[in-house]
């Protein structure tokens, strides 16, 4: 069975249980189904051609450096201003592959002469960020366009990284990592509420959720990163005790969403995800990497259930490199982990097994 047949069941099964009073529209459900599938899947293409785009920007930055446009700042900054301007009216204007290949590539090269234009008038580093934040802030409710709100939101996200950095409050990253893991949780949990509220926030609700996988694992990565985030590994446990009361949470949602009411069962996986994330206390980067896994596993989505995978073994391989065991402890923690992990998936694969029968 197809996903929009599957659409066409639910809304089936939704009528007989509600009875006479539900009514719903569902031609214009199928349709906007059918129209945002159609815009998921050309998002691999659009992000290809944009990538192409940039190239191509680049290669346009180049020849207007050969022209000696940096030896005007005035003119290096109006240019960036301007191209910022051109590539918002496009993507706002035209709905077609080609203009968000263009108005991004723009977008993007504008930022880079704004940045670089700002730089030569000797201006804070911390004010540079600053604009640039606003810039991407203005751009994002002004367009909803997918991938310029994508490329927007990790601007934004960046902006805040850069100023922990700028001014040396290291310890901020997990005020940052927080903050980030709340939001996440909330945007993922509160999906239909979200779809079903204003019509903006359903066109920017799938670059939000994708950028903010991608914002929490850049302050992830800031936490094995010691070269760039001067970070004490006592205080790691501020991230990850947030990140695992968030997850035990997730745990007690998907339990409800298993239909699991047997008070034996429900303080078996309580305790068992406890012991699981309890050796996570001092490596955030993976209770960090669990948390999209289990958000992505809850919602189907499989782009972030991808990333958070792939992130999970990256970390779980770097912490393993990081620490000062020897080779046989650290044999032991692997096998042992591993051994965890594997039950716990014999536990949710035999449960959603039993509710498919069902």
């Amino acid at each position: 069975m197809g996903k929009l047949e599957d659409i066409q069941q639910h809304i089936k099964n939704i009528k007989s249980l509600e009875g006479s009073s539900f009514q719903c529209d569902e031609p214009a459900i199928l349709e906007e189904y059918q129209k945002r599938g159609g815009e998921k899947s050309n998002f691999i293409i659009k992000a290809l051609s944009i990538f192409g785009g940039i190239l191509a920007s680049l290669a346009f930055l180049g020849f207007l450096l050969i022209l000696g446009l940096y030896e005007s700042e005035a003119a290096i900054l109006l240019v960036g201003i301007g191209l910022i301007i051109i590539s918002v009216f496009l993507t706002k204007k035209y709905d077609a592959l080609i203009m968000d290949t263009i108005g991004i590539s723009l977008y993007m090269l504008g930022l880079v002469l704004f940045i670089f234009g700002l730089f030569t008038f000797d201006i804070n580093e911390d004010v540079v960020t600053l604009l640039v934040m606003a810039v991407a802030l203005c751009s994002l409710f002004i367009v909803q366009n997918p991938i310029l709100s994508f490329f927007a939101l990790l601007i934004i996200s960046g902006g805040f990284l850069t100023l922990i950095v700028s001014n040396d409050v290291y310890s901020l990253v997990h005020l940052y990592i927080n903050l980030h893991a709340f939001a996440l949780t909330y945007v993922f949990l509160n999906e239909s509420s979200i779809l079903t509220s204003d019509l903006k926030l359903v066109k920017l609700y799938d670059p939000l959720r994708i950028a903010l996988v991608f914002s929490l694992l850049f302050g992830l990565v800031a936490t094995i990163k010691q070269e760039f985030f001067f970070l004490s590994k006592n205080h790691f446990w501020i991230s990850s005790l947030v990140i695992i009361l968030i997850l035990m949470y997730v745990v007690h949602s998907l339990l409800k969403t298993f239909e699991v009411s047997t008070l034996k069962t429900k303080i078996g996986v309580y305790l068992f995800s406890a012991l699981t994330l309890l050796p996570t206390l001092f490596a955030p980067a993976i209770s960090g990497a669990l948390l999209i896994v289990l958000l992505s596993f809850k919602v189907n989505y499989k782009t972030g259930l991808s990333i958070g995978i792939i992130s999970l073994v990256y970390f779980v391989i770097q912490y393993y490199y990081d620490l000062n065991f020897t080779l046989l402890t650290k044999s032991i923690i692997l096998f042992s982990s591993g051994l965890v992990f594997l039950l716990f998936y014999i536990f949710l694969t035999k449960k959603l097994n039993s509710n498919e029968k069902v």
